[in-house]
């Protein structure tokens, strides 16, 4: 396990995962995002497309978690740093927050509370913003 290009090559893959987590956030954000413009609209959104919402922002939540949880590992194991010494991981902390938030926020307004719609979209966009802000903040921590 010594190995160091098996070990520079590990601690690409919490930023690779992350990546792909914060692509489907974006993708599980358009879809609120069309929801919401046929809302407004006056057209109904569809079943298939609140599902396909709904399915990607459960996935994205879950990967963030994921990912949130393998940072610190990948700082302590293969970089040799305190888990949270930089403003990364201030970042992913707030992220993670955001993220959970921003599905609990969701669940709500999944089961007919369309008053928690505001802070779904506040959470949402802050969640995203945040984590695209937390990977130009890693860029200084890859090999």
């Amino acid at each position: 396990m010594n190995d160091p290009t098996i070990l520079r090559m590990l601690a690409f893959a919490h930023p690779a995962w992350m990546l792909v987590g914060i692509g489907t956030a974006i993708a599980a954000a358009r879809h609120g995002l069309e929801i919401r413009r046929r809302r407004l609209a006056g057209r109904p959104p569809g079943r298939a497309l609140r599902d396909r919402h709904l399915r990607l922002g459960k996935r994205a939540i879950v990967m963030i978690g994921i990912g949130f949880v393998a940072g610190p590992i990948s700082m302590l194991l293969l970089r040799d740093r305190a888990a949270f010494d930089s403003f990364h991981g201030v970042l992913g902390v707030i992220g993670l927050g955001l993220f959970a938030w921003t599905g609990w926020s969701g669940r709500s307004l999944a089961g007919g509370n369309h008053e928690a719609r505001d802070i779904h979209r506040i959470a949402a966009a802050s969640s995203v913003a945040t984590a695209m802000l937390s990977a130009v903040a890693g860029f200084i921590l890859l090999p």
